[in-house]
């Protein structure tokens, strides 16, 4: 009988061309699935903003076509800034002006109640407003309102919670790697997180601030320019959706950081305490390869690359005088943070758009390639 002897095992030869195949397929499918992967992030995030877009219809429907906002109409006539304003109007009514409510919920299982940002509070007047320009308390600069798209008012048009996943978008690792926990609590808000790190943890999304504001605040330069809204007695008034004059073009919310084709590190240097755990990611307006996942007025949905927008308001300016986002707010030339930019990129567009909602952040296609739109 003849006698087979079988072999167990690799030889050294086999073992290191197994390891170059397999470093090889993965090299191929690796970026195929995290490609994959973001552009699922992509199309949650448009149908994110699509279920936000329907909100906003039916919080018009409900208050007679109003955006919503959390400052009173006529909080100018009661002061000339924010100080003076709050305390006025406290004075006059009996009681603080409307809290920002965050919803009904616990910090530990036990308590229950209703948190928010108290106006009896002075370090909270700025975050009412659309967006702080100046003035105290100077830590709200840059900030308001328009950061908080799953407050309570507005959340209740949106399954009810404030951690509720249609306000984060998947490619927005930072902030949504800290939220997802909460996804599943039952409640409107969880405080915890509140009680770890003194602040909640603020939408992937954003209002438009300038489209928050009475027209008249974001005016363009040959009518007079930037006003300050405590100056004029219509300026924290919000105009309704139907006053987007370029509903197509004028962005109602945008991803806030640069989610798409994002850079190597996700925090900016430039920051040096960041929102989340320490880390501030880049924002949407940082970099010219930056493509927002975007809601405009007319309720579309689409990404609305940087470079658009760049080409637009240089279009606008060489036609015009003016571009797309004023100058000329107390923010100057930087506008919203542009100082801190991954690539020097200066845009503003969508936090202050020129004329506000009457305004618009990009141009028809056929105002940027002429030839295009003649065939």
């Amino acid at each position: 009988m003849k006698h087979s002897h079988a072999r167990y095992g690799f030889t050294i030869a086999e073992l290191l061309a197994t390891i170059v195949s397999v470093t090889l397929i993965l090299t191929l499918v690796l970026p195929v699935i995290g490609q994959m992967r973001s552009q699922s992030g992509v199309e949650v995030s448009l149908s994110n903003l699509a279920a936000l877009g329907a909100a906003h219809a039916l919080y018009a429907a409900d208050w007679k076509g109003r955006q919503f906002t959390n400052i009173p109409d006529e909080m100018s006539i009661y002061g000339k800034d924010a100080d003076s304003g709050y305390a006025q109007y406290e004075s006059v009514h009996g009681e603080a002006a409307p809290p920002l409510l965050l919803g009904w919920g616990s910090s530990d299982g036990s308590y229950y109640g209703l948190w928010g940002y108290w106006m009896s509070m002075p370090g909270n007047y700025g975050i009412t407003a659309p967006i702080t320009f100046q003035g105290a308390p100077a830590h709200m600069h840059y900030f308001g309102i328009f950061r908080v798209p799953n407050a309570k008012p507005f959340h209740d048009y949106v399954n009810g919670r404030f951690y509720e996943p249609t306000f984060y978008a998947p490619n927005d690792t930072v902030p949504w790697a800290l939220v997802e926990p909460f996804f599943d609590y039952p409640d409107e808000f969880w405080g915890g997180y509140v009680a770890e790190h003194g602040h909640v943890a603020w939408s992937s999304y954003c209002f438009s601030p300038a489209a928050m504001f009475d027209p008249a605040v974001m005016r363009a330069v040959p009518d007079g320019g930037w006003q300050d809204p405590w100056d004029a007695i219509e300026g924290h008034q919000c105009p309704g959706l139907y006053h987007a004059l370029y509903p197509d073009l004028k962005t109602l919310m945008i991803e806030h950081h640069w989610n798409q084709n994002p850079p190597p590190d996700p925090c900016n240097p430039a920051f040096e305490e960041g929102t989340y755990d320490g880390c501030e990611p880049y924002y949407f307006n940082h970099a010219l390869a930056s493509e927002p996942a975007t809601l405009f007025y007319d309720m579309s949905v689409r990404l609305l690359p940087n470079t658009e927008v760049l080409a637009a308001d240089e279009w606008l300016i060489n036609q015009t005088g003016y571009g797309l986002w004023s100058r000329d707010t107390p923010f100057g030339e930087d506008g919203y943070f542009s100082d801190v930019a991954y690539d020097f990129t200066q845009l503003s567009h969508h936090i202050l758009t020129t004329d506000g909602i009457r305004g618009r952040d990009t141009l028809p296609p056929g105002a940027l390639n002429p030839a295009r739109a003649a065939r």
